[in-house]
């Protein structure tokens, strides 16, 4: 038992130290050359494992345990990629999020469905540029190319991503609309836009 108790608590340490690399890395700047937060937390992720295993060699040579290299730069990476996505890259995409802020910042006066939708269009998706961020990340990550007249087209890459991602929508039962988009979308009712707002937070 007291083996089992100093092995969890030497892998929970590694974890932490991995973790701590993670932080100090994005706070000191490094890859901020990457302007994609995903692939950038990737990357760093990808350097606090390696310091973790490295430190995980030093104690495995003092504890004549093998195993601890390997587990301190999975452990760390694993962690510190779920961080990632749950937190940082939330923040930085969430449509939700950004709702709540819009809200936050009309606490005292209020704002109803439609202002908020008002306020997500002009505010998000004009102001932040929203639509060329995307299109400029979709191009770094090779999904999609830009021709001369502007027109933008799926790679080859892209299809396929497109197919995995309808594969897990259907798999995991997520809105099918995002793997699906309509060709001639149609303004929604007023209730299916409230139906809508109120599930936002789900699907963002």
């Amino acid at each position: 038992m007291r083996s089992a108790i100093r092995q969890l608590l030497l892998f929970a340490g590694l974890t932490l130290f991995g973790f701590l690399v993670f932080v100090t890395l994005f706070w000191a700047g490094v890859g901020a050359s990457i302007s994609i937060l995903f692939y950038r937390g990737v990357a760093l992720a990808i350097g606090a494992a390696v310091l973790a295993g490295f430190v995980g060699l030093w104690l495995g040579h003092r504890t004549n345990d093998s195993s601890l290299p390997i587990a301190a730069a999975a452990l760390s990476f694993s962690f510190n990629v779920c961080f990632l996505v749950l937190l940082p890259v939330t923040v930085d995409r969430s449509v939700s999020v950004y709702l709540l802020s819009t809200i936050e910042q009309r606490q005292d006066a209020g704002i109803d469905a439609n202002g908020l939708q008002r306020a997500f269009i002009d505010g998000y998706v004009i102001n932040m540029g929203a639509i060329d961020r995307r299109i400029d990340e979709q191009k770094k990550s090779g999904n999609i190319v830009v021709a001369q007249n502007g027109k933008v087209h799926l790679t080859g890459q892209g299809q396929h991503f497109m197919t995995l991602s309808r594969l897990v929508a259907k798999l995991f039962g997520t809105d099918p609309r995002f793997v699906q988009a309509s060709l001639d979308p149609k303004p929604a009712s007023a209730p299916a836009r409230q139906r809508g707002g109120r599930n936002l937070s789900k699907h963002n």
